[in-house]
């Protein structure tokens, strides 16, 4: 893969999300895993997107957000995004306010612009965030890639399926060090 063709798509790690327990993988590890894509990206000249889900009024809220959102401890800085990632100003930064990055946004125009064909995704959850997203960028013809080691859910099984049975028809299911190496 030619990085600098290649969009890392990270999605939804974010205060609000990453305080929830995750499942294969902890925050912790989804979070030092996206920082050696960003590096490996930033080396390679690769185009990064952060992706956070953001409400307006609390009106706008998805049925299987309104858990996220309940919670007192990041109710202020739900969206902000994790300041354990190194985002830098020129990154790209997409608010969504379902789980599609690309539904309601300009993600697909940005990308596009940039000449990027391939989609790196990692971040939370698989079988909500990611698993849409990647759909649609399926759907808009780019080639789709999964970091596995650097995605995960509330539960192990709504992780499992969808990495095992779903990711594989319509992308490629890698490991950070598989990105990292070549």
């Amino acid at each position: 893969m030619d990085i600098s063709k290649s969009a890392l798509i990270l999605i939804d790690l974010q205060n609000g999300v990453t305080a929830v327990e995750l499942n294969p993988h902890k925050a912790i590890q989804i979070i030092e895993n996206a920082n050696h894509l960003i590096n490996k990206f930033r080396e390679e000249n690769g185009f990064i997107v952060f992706v956070r889900t953001a409400f307006i009024d609390n009106k706008d809220i998805l049925p299987a957000d309104k858990k996220l959102r309940s919670l007192s401890d990041v109710k202020e800085s739900f969206d902000q995004i994790d300041n354990r990632l190194s985002i830098r100003q020129n990154d790209y930064l997409v608010t969504k306010r379902g789980f599609s990055a690309f539904f309601g946004t300009d993600l697909d125009l940005e990308l596009r612009r940039h000449g990027i064909e391939n989609l790196v995704f990692a971040g939370v959850s698989t079988h909500i965030g990611i698993d849409t997203s990647a759909k649609d960028g399926y759907q808009l013809n780019y080639n789709i890639y999964f970091i596995e080691d650097a995605i995960s859910a509330p539960k192990e099984k709504q992780h499992e399926f969808i990495v095992k049975e779903i990711f594989p028809l319509y992308g490629e299911v890698i490991k950070t060090e598989d990105l990292i190496l070549n």
